[in-house]
């Protein structure tokens, strides 16, 4: 009886308190995986947590993949004494984790009963052993020592490759060989960082931590790890290509006349991007291998392994050589330059013309041929082919190709302190693709309320009207009219301007304070000209000039009078940076500081004499 009351009590516990158990502050004292790599391809998990006393009910998560992983010989001890004993009536609650996408992850809650030190124990089985992709040197609990050790069979070779380790507090990494197996001991200090279930499953989004990947290889591959996951992907996706009559005749149909490599190009891309709805439902190994080319086509849906797949074989058929290639974007945890299913998180296309590559992402609408694909600029793909694959670096705009160039003709208006008059802008490359992305996700209405806000905030929350915005495939353009109130002030013996409205250096960044790991979009550069027309005459002044460099961040401002009624404003800002970082982070935050009190302090303009 008392058992029952117990699992009752622990059941709806778990109900109440929902995800939210999840991120409760555990401390463990040491937490060991002894992993096990099997000839047969498969590996085994032997875990062991020990927690330290809590006065508080604890639920140790469990989560794992329910089509390649086995959970087994769950075991629960408290200490009594010196010893650790078995807990009779031991609680483990299994769940589905609800995410949109992954459909076959589960969690097993182990109860941890309060008053007591606690051990539990438990075996992971898989049998796929390319799903041993990394080690996690971080961890949203309290862990004093992390310890992996690693048994693998002289028929493999264990490579790694850690990322952000100078975080770490302690790190050691020592093997020893027999004459039938090398183990590995690896002993760790974790960093602790905020809670995320998201990171449980290897979905890392802007998050910055220490993480070992690692790869399993045959001895045959020993020294060519980017080989061997290139054929065991090439392998795997190898019986997901192929495409029927059906597909074929649509595909003539499309390209019908057409002889041009960059115009079939267009085309088909076009017709994968308008016509297939994403959707990823990922199950097991599907979170990695396509569906077959021809039943994403009759579905007209897939994600992005599934959309690269068809449309690769797609151009393959009309002659022009096509392949898919595993990317990791912006957001996700590392680069994709070491072989291991934990670098990767994206699949591209990419095709060739004229012997120069050219990449594809179908799941991004408003990506344009031979412009980079925003969310992989300057990161490493491997590109999955039948020579034994390669690493790409994927094209990024420099700064000026990204150019952003504001044209603004101020005049004030007779009650002294209205200035009237419009502006233009184009934002050249992708520096605009936050614009195109309004085209393509809302109708026209909201896109022109939402644009409209834009403008509105980048002017200080000045009143615009009669703006148009034209999006090309390399340029966006906009102008509008502009009011602006407030600014001009008079004094007995001059007249005081402030600029305080002038467009900010970042735009699509609200934070006066850019935190590390902000995505910027893509790095660009900005020149922005602002001409007022005074109604009264003023002393022309000596032109005032601010320079700021650092780290590949630039702003030079001037402000001149070329005449003794105007007023003109020219800033030039460069910053050749995607993301705000660790190494960049101080150096754009300072020269935005630095804008910012140019901006805040008034111009004295002396009344002529």
């Amino acid at each position: 009886m008392k058992s029952f009351f117990t699992k009752s009590f622990f059941i709806l516990f778990l109900f109440v308190t929902s995800i939210e158990v999840y991120c409760q502050d555990i401390s463990i004292e040491n937490k060991t995986e002894d992993i096990i790599i099997k000839k047969d391809t498969s590996f085994v998990k032997h875990v062991n947590v020990t927690f330290k006393k809590s006065d508080q009910v604890l639920l140790y998560p469990i989560f794992y993949d329910s089509e390649l992983e086995k959970i087994s010989n769950i075991q629960v001890y408290t200490k009594k004494g010196s010893r650790f004993k078995p807990l009779k009536d031991k609680v483990v609650v299994e769940d589905d984790v609800e995410l949109e996408y992954i459909a076959s992850k589960k969690v097993k809650s182990v109860f941890i009963p309060p008053g007591a030190e606690a051990r539990v124990s438990y075996t992971v089985d898989c049998k796929e052993l390319m799903y041993f992709a990394d080690l996690r040197f971080f961890s949203n609990n309290k862990i004093d020592t992390l310890k992996y050790n690693i048994t693998v069979p002289n028929t493999f070779q264990f490579a790694h490759n850690t990322i952000y380790k100078d975080s770490l507090k302690y790190l050691s990494v020592d093997s020893i060989s027999s004459a039938t197996m090398t183990k590995w001991n690896i002993e760790v200090v974790p960093e602790k960082t905020e809670p995320d279930l998201l990171a449980l499953f290897g979905i890392y989004r802007n998050k910055k931590a220490p993480l070992m990947r690692t790869i399993v290889v045959p001895s045959s591959y020993q020294g060519d790890e980017m080989k061997y996951m290139n054929d065991w992907y090439l392998q795997k996706v190898e019986t997901k290509r192929g495409l029927n009559p059906k597909v074929l005749q649509k595909i003539n149909e499309l390209t019908k006349g057409k002889s041009e490599p960059m115009e079939i190009i267009d085309i088909l891309y076009s017709y994968v991007k308008n016509n297939f709805k994403y959707v990823a439902i990922e199950i097991g190994m599907g979170a990695f291998i396509p569906t077959h080319a021809n039943e994403v086509f009759s579905n007209k849906e897939g994600d992005c392994k599934d959309l690269s797949n068809f449309l690769s074989e797609a151009l393959n058929y009309k002659g022009i050589e096509s392949h898919i290639a595993l990317a990791a974007t912006y957001d996700h945890i590392s680069d994709c330059d070491f072989p291991s299913l934990s670098a990767a998180n994206h699949v591209v296309c990419l095709a060739y013309l004229n012997d120069s590559p050219i990449i594809l992402d179908p799941t991004d609408p408003i990506h344009s041929p031979n412009t980079p694909v925003q969310s992989i600029q300057d990161r490493s793909i491997l590109v999955v082919n039948s020579n034994g694959g390669e690493w790409h670096k994927a094209q990024s705009f420099t700064p000026s190709q990204n150019l952003i160039d504001y044209k603004i003709n101020l005049k004030e208006d007779s009650d002294k302190m209205l200035m009237r008059g419009g502006f233009e802008v184009k934002y050249n490359g992708i520096s605009g693709n936050f614009l195109r992305r309004e085209f393509e996700h809302l109708d026209q209405e909201k896109t022109n309320a939402s644009i409209k806000k834009h403008f509105k905030l980048v002017f200080g929350n000045h009143p615009i009207g009669d703006f148009t915005v034209t999006p090309q495939p390399k340029l966006v353009e906009a102008n509008g009219k502009l009011s602006i109130n407030g600014k001009i002030f008079n004094d007995a013996d001059s007249r005081i301007l402030f600029l305080d409205f002038l467009p900010q250096p970042l735009e699509t960044q609200e934070r006066g304070e850019l935190l590390e790991g902000t995505h910027l979009g893509s790095n660009l550069s900005k020149k922005v000209r602002l001409k007022i027309e005074m109604k009264a005459g003023f002393q022309v002044f000596k032109p005032i000039e601010h320079n700021f460099t650092n780290e590949g961040v630039s702003l030079t401002l001037k402000i001149s009078s070329p005449n003794y009624s105007t007023v003109v404003i020219d800033y030039d800002f460069i910053c050749d940076h995607n993301s705000v970082d660790k190494e960049n982070s101080k150096a754009i935050n300072e020269i935005l500081t630095s804008f910012k009190k140019i901006v805040n302090d008034p111009i004295i303009l002396k009344k002529k004499g």
